[in-house]
Order: structure tokens, then sequence, then C-alpha cells
């Protein structure tokens, strides 16, 4: 299980979304992690809302356990630059830093007329750092993380993937206190890529078999049946209605999962999930070196 230790935000118009402060400093204090926060060289204000989000939660950490609380302990950096700030830029500062999660506005990952990209795609799909993505919405206590995993084959490495995926799930949940989901969706036909034996009396349906090999990644875990969910769809579209349905506060994505024929002709799936999400998402690099 991997630890939030050295944690990114960029804020690139922090006026409009004070939450996103908010939620690095939640996840800083619990995790006892450092926070650097790259800023708009124009918006000098942001160490006025800082300030101010900062006493906030100190209120709230004091009113939580009784006593007057005077710091959250978290060491701040906080750094100017000239927006807008470029994936290269960004990239760059996780390269020379050694950042382990990037917080960033998710409403910047939507794309444009369907043609191009933000930097976000770019963030998506570069780097080792995950990245989290957040929108105004606060998180409640007691909320809900679902982790949508890909059960298609059930090798060890893919299974050492859903691993990786659910044990970040879970330390995130542990931060927030929050309920871990789990989450798979398939396409109804057959694939050829499922060659699995036949089971006596008949060919294994693909709900079936999608439930089993979820039920296998979830097994070492103990999670309640009702937490876990197969249906069937494509993930674009069922990862943001299941969120919705099931009244998730993050969703986690791997960054490498979910490579069909679909995807070929039409792109990667998890910016056409992050896109439909109303809620906020965890961008897991679990197909990078920190999955191994």
């Amino acid at each position: 299980m991997k630890n939030f230790k050295n944690i990114l935000v960029i804020a690139e118009d922090i006026g409009l979304n004070q939450t996103l402060l908010y939620k690095a400093l939640t996840l800083a204090q619990r995790a006892k992690a450092s926070l650097t926060i790259i800023a708009n060289n124009q918006d000098k204000e942001i160490e006025q809302h800082l300030e101010l989000i900062y006493q906030q939660k100190i209120v709230h950490l004091a009113m939580l356990n009784g006593y007057q609380a005077s710091r959250l302990n978290i060491d701040i950096n906080i750094k100017y630059c000239a927006a807008p700030f470029s994936h290269q830029d960004i990239l760059a500062e996780i390269t020379e830093h050694a950042y382990d999660l990037l917080i960033k506005d998710i409403h910047s990952a939507h794309f444009q007329w369907g043609l191009s990209w933000s930097d976000n795609y770019y963030l998506l799909r570069e780097g080792e750092t995950n990245l989290l993505l957040v929108g105004e919405t606060h998180w409640p206590d007691r909320g809900k993380i679902l982790a949508a995993l890909e059960t298609e084959e059930l090798t060890e490495k893919h299974q050492q993937l859903n691993h990786f995926m659910i044990d970040e799930s879970q330390y995130l949940a542990t931060l927030l206190n929050s309920e871990v989901h789990l989450l798979n969706c398939y396409q109804e036909q057959p694939s050829i890529s499922l060659a699995d034996p036949l089971f006596a009396g008949g060919f294994e349906e693909p709900f079936q078999q999608h439930w089993r090999h979820l039920q296998d990644s979830a097994l070492r875990y103990s999670l309640k049946p009702e937490h876990i969910h197969v249906e069937p769809g494509l993930p674009e579209y069922v990862i943001p209605h299941e969120a919705k349905k099931h009244h998730a506060n993050i969703v986690t994505l791997g960054a490498g999962e979910h490579h069909g024929l679909i995807d070929l002709l039409k792109g990667h799936s998890c910016e056409y999930v992050v896109d439909g999400l109303a809620c906020d998402a965890l961008i897991l690099k679990a197909n990078r070196s920190n999955a191994q």
C-alpha cells in the first residue's frame, strides 16, 4: 500500500474553487503529508484563501476532538508561476520533486468540441504520479469510493493490478472514513479473448465469468456482497451511471485499463469516463512501476 507523503496541488483559479484547497488540506493533514501549491502569480489572494480554509479546518478539527486545536501541522509551500500551467510544466515539476499525488480541478479535464484534449489528457497518460481530479462537492463523512476494475483476464499480472487498485482505494477510504465498492463492466457479447474452459453443463455466461473474476480479486479484502457490482455496457457509460446510482464521492480508475477494440477506434476509456463523472476521480497509474 502506498502512502501520500508529498502532494502537489495545481491552483489555476482558486477563487472559483476553494474546495480544491480544502480537500488538499484534508488529505495532507490525515496522511501527514507535505503540500506544495502551484498558484497563478497574479492571484496573490491565494494565501488569504489558504489561511481562511486552514482556520476553518482547525475549528472543525477542534470540534471533532473536543478541544481547541491550534495547528494542523502541515508543511505547506506555495510556488507562484505564470498561468496557464501546461502539462509539460507540471510533469517537469513532478519529475524534479518526486510527488506521489497530484491534485487538480476536474473541470479542466473535459475535452473541447470532441477534437482536442486539455492538458489533463496528457497527465492521465504520462508520468507515474497518481492524479486526483476534484470538483466542488465536499467529501462527506462515511462516503463511498467506487473502484472500477477490469476483469476480462484473470492472469497473475492482472490480479496484481487489481489488488494494487483495491489497496490504493482502501488507503484513501481510510483517510476519508469511507467505504470501498468494486465495479466491473463488460460487453454483453462474448469476447474472443475469453478462453476459459467450458463448465460442465454448458458455456459460462459473460456475467457469471466477470462476477467470478471480480470476486476472486476481492477475496482477500472481506468486502460485503452488496459492495461488489457487475454491470453490462461500455465503461464510459456504466461507470458514471453506477457512481451516481451508488452515491460515490470518488471513482478510482486505472490509467492503463480498458484497452479493447472500442478503445482502439475511439480513444482511451479513462478520459471518457472522467468526462462523464459527476464526482471526483482518482487516476492510478496501475500499469506503471508502482504496481509492481
